[in-house]
């Protein structure tokens, strides 16, 4: 029965990156390509650059606004608690990009984190730690 889940996720995974397989950014498909867009990140932000470039971000130049090369998420107010695979994962998790690097199973446990924190919220002073995402008009 585990191996007919396992193909069956496998197959899943597989129609998953195929459908998506390309990035909606491909110039900065690379790490340092993503990282040279912080060139202008304030120094002051709660994540430090190089952990948002990892995870797939660019910076846009506002603040602290980051965008995912790959699904072209945008995330900000990010707090200094804040991990960014984690926010990734839970305001995208079928970016391609999550899943390549931190897998389906990463995915699963932080979507249930989060829904156990939400779901005990009223019975304790945990809150739900996340990143705003934004829309914007992309003007060009």
């Amino acid at each position: 029965m585990e191996l007919l889940k396992c193909s069956t996720d496998c197959r899943s995974l597989v129609r998953l990156v195929h459908e998506n397989s390309d990035p909606e950014y491909p110039q900065y498909s690379s790490f340092l390509s993503r990282l040279k867009t912080f060139d202008s990140y304030p120094t002051r932000s709660h994540q430090d650059k190089y952990s948002l470039a990892e995870c797939g971000f660019t910076y846009t130049g506002a603040g602290d606004l980051v965008q995912c090369h790959y699904c072209g998420i945008l995330l900000v107010n990010w707090e200094e608690n804040y991990e960014v695979w984690q926010q990734h994962a839970v305001h995208n998790p079928k970016c391609v990009y999550v899943l390549l690097y931190k897998g389906a199973q990463f995915i699963t446990n932080v979507q249930n984190e989060f829904n156990d924190i939400r779901n005990n919220r009223g019975n304790s002073n945990d809150q739900v730690h996340r990143c705003k995402t934004e829309s914007y008009d992309v003007v060009g």
